[in-house]
């Protein structure tokens, strides 16, 4: 965890004029006196998370009497580290963020609107699906830094090998998977990690290639109870992925395990946010030029996916004195120069897609050297992964149930004891259903 403090003096929107033409400018007056933000990013990558404290600190020379103390916190412990600091009124100022997260926290009373935030960045820069998942009581929580992507990355040499083409239905993953299982090697990761989400990231994946929800995306209503046999023959389809085809130690792997598997050639597929390339870069450059990106398979080669897991990072704004929140604003809306929205995006390349469009097609951007290698995947994302995707819980806008699910081992606890054999993919589905309509019941949806 590192904590610094950026000392600089009085917000004022005037002050915004000296940060970047491009800036927009939310309704501000002279605050007339220090104003001291507290600032939380889940980003503890040190790449990522230094490039936020430097992009603070050139955005508050223009911002004076204005102190910013930055904290990163890990996204484990986010949950209970917002509930702590809102029982002692202590939350903070901004919270860059996951949807779960901020979602845990708006249901909390604990978030302002930023749609005047946004619509001065300019609301058509945003893809659709990112506003729309920051949304509730007609209004939007979050503003959208960047994108994340679930696809299926694999090594193309390998495939070329054994003479196979990009699997479009099951029945032709868990094929490829098998006849890449080969000597120590095996074909795709399945991980289940009950840390940081995986568990849950992996199953959902499954569920929404096949089209299954928790809440429907169009009316709000809550449909995983609906469509409990689909959920099982996903689950059952993963639990033979993963008896087949995946290490029988991804019962219990996170991030670094299956990426660090997938880069040292241990398994040949992997389920991925794109965090492999930069980590291949570093640890095996020689797989570079042989990593390529599918979007993960529908059940049908006739249908493809219903749908995909995705999401991004976000910046939320806390409540507080209305200094406080104009000054919060006001260094947001700096942060929001192209080029700066690109520098973020480019601290974890691939993993991170600019969340606007004006910074995705900025030179700071595309002259990134992970951006031109990865050109055609990056495309190949854009316009088929991303189109639709979703995040479990959050299907048609904020509902602190993705809090729970994000937070709890309703997922985890169930999809893990079908793997083991200790409950058959019907049960297990069953008794995800109870918990989460449980949830429902106490937290009601939208």
């Amino acid at each position: 965890m590192k904590t610094s403090k950026l000392v600089v003096g009085v917000v004022a929107v005037a002050a915004l004029a000296g940060c970047t033409s491009s800036s927009p400018t939310p309704d501000a007056t002279d605050v007339g006196g220090p104003v001291t933000l507290t600032f939380w990013s889940n980003l503890t990558v040190p790449q990522q998370a230094d490039v936020i404290q430097a992009q603070i600190d050139e955005c508050l020379t223009d911002m004076p009497d204005v102190t910013v103390e930055f904290e990163t916190v890990a996204i484990d412990a986010v949950y209970p580290r917002l509930l702590t600091a809102y029982l002692d009124e202590d939350a903070p100022n901004i919270i860059n963020t996951v949807e779960a997260a901020i979602a845990f926290a708006q249901a909390r009373g604990q978030l302002v609107p930023v749609d005047d935030v946004i619509d001065e960045i300019g609301r058509d820069e945003f893809n659709s699906s990112h506003l729309n998942v920051m949304s509730a009581e007609d209004q939007t929580w979050g503003v959208p830094d960047w994108a994340l992507h679930d696809a299926v990355y694999y090594r193309k040499d390998l495939f070329e090998q054994a003479g196979l083409e990009v699997p479009t239905s099951w029945d032709e993953l868990l094929d490829a998977a098998e006849q890449l299982t080969q000597g120590s090697r095996y074909g795709f990761a399945i991980p289940l990690g009950t840390s940081s989400e995986v568990a849950a990231q992996t199953f959902f994946q499954f569920l929404y290639s096949a089209g299954v929800y928790v809440f429907d995306p169009e009316t709000g209503e809550y449909v995983f109870g609906d469509h409990l046999d689909e959920a099982a023959d996903a689950l059952a389809f993963l639990v033979e992925m993963y008896e087949k085809v995946s290490p029988p130690a991804s019962i219990s792997w996170v991030h670094p395990d299956y990426r660090n598997a997938f880069v040292q050639g241990t398994v040949a597929m992997t389920n991925e946010f794109g965090a492999t390339v930069l980590l291949a870069a570093e640890q095996n450059p020689a797989v570079l030029d042989n990593i390529g990106v599918f979007p993960f398979p529908g059940p049908d080669s006739d249908d493809g996916p219903a749908a995909a897991v995705g999401g991004g990072y976000y910046y939320g704004v806390g409540k507080a004195p209305a200094a406080e929140e104009a000054a919060s604003k006001a260094l947001l809306s700096c942060m929001y120069d192209p080029t700066l929205v690109a520098d973020r995006a480019n601290s974890r390349p691939i993993f991170a897609m600019p969340a606007t469009q004006s910074a995705f097609e900025s030179d700071t951007y595309q002259d990134n050297e992970y951006v031109q290698r990865f050109a055609t995947e990056i495309e190949l994302i854009r316009t088929e992964v991303l189109q639709p995707w979703y995040r479990y819980g959050l299907e048609a806008g904020l509902n602190p149930i993705a809090g729970q699910i994000a937070s709890t081992d309703i997922v985890p606890k169930a999809v893990q004891a079908a793997a083991l054999g200790t409950l058959s993919p019907e049960d297990a589905v069953r008794q995800i259903d109870v918990q989460l309509r449980d949830l429902v019941a106490q937290l009601g949806s939208r």
